[in-house]
């Protein structure tokens, strides 16, 4: 019998929990599960208590997503990703040797991952902190690559010019964004889209909304001390400056 695994599992959905842990019955003498969340928060600070080996983390998940539990925690485990994310992230799996399961979980691809990392450890051919820091690092595209962003609708695809992106708000589990006149909806967080564009125009005005500088129209002081800004949109929209990034503005 080769290495157990202390083993834990984070996803905003119980009963994606529980039916990971049904799966994961007959590994029961080589992954000891010792801990779940069901929020990226709570499960970054689970990993830090209980040292897990390994992590079963959802990509998408509210107050953290499963990269941004990745840069916050110390501990640093052994990931294989439960999501449903496009194929740019995949690839970053794929390089990185780090896996994932697409949702729903098939047993004989979770076979795969649970047997590739058995093989890994005895060699010792990685490690977990080298892994984890290319995966974020291929995560976020070179800035000669951000032309335009991809927006699945339907069956279609389209491309949409970052220079035409007036702004993006975050929207429950989505973000919206927003062009001169259209809205569309993408799965990224705004965490992510600040990253990718941060050598761009893009400037992060309150926790939900990242606006481009280029489609400004003007900042309106509003009481209390706040701000609003006013887009050049087609609804000359009044987005709410938050007093923690109303530095981004000069303000």
């Amino acid at each position: 019998m080769g290495k157990s695994f202390r083993t834990v599992i984070i996803d905003d959905e119980q009963l994606a929990i529980d039916r990971l842990k049904r799966l994961l019955l007959p590994y029961s003498e080589s992954l000891d599960l010792v801990g779940q969340a069901t929020d990226g928060r709570s499960g970054a600070n689970l990993i830090d208590e209980v040292k897990p080996d390994l992590v079963f983390l959802d990509v998408q998940m509210p107050e953290l997503n499963g990269f941004q539990v990745l840069e916050t925690i110390r501990h640093q485990p052994w990931i294989i990703f439960t999501t449903a994310y496009d194929e740019f992230a995949l690839k970053a799996f794929q390089t990185n040797s780090i896996d994932y399961l697409l949702k729903p979980i098939d047993k004989d691809r979770l076979k795969q991952a649970i047997e590739k990392l058995q093989r890994l450890i005895p060699g010792n051919e990685a490690n977990p902190s080298d892994q984890i820091r290319k995966l974020l690092e291929s995560l976020v595209p070179a800035p000669g690559k951000l032309a335009k962003l991809k927006i699945k609708t339907g069956d279609k695809i389209r491309f949409v010019d970052y220079s035409d992106i007036v702004y993006f708000e975050a929207s429950e589990k989505y973000v919206e964004v927003h062009t001169v006149g259209e809205t569309y909806l993408i799965e990224d967080t705004i965490y992510q889209l600040e990253e990718q564009l941060k050598n761009l125009s893009f400037v992060r005005i309150h926790r939900s909304t990242l606006i481009n500088m280029d489609h400004l129209l003007e900042v309106v002081k509003w009481f209390g001390g706040k701000y609003k800004v006013r887009m050049k949109d087609q609804k000359k929209s009044e987005l709410t400056v938050s007093l923690s990034y109303k530095e981004n503005l000069g303000l």
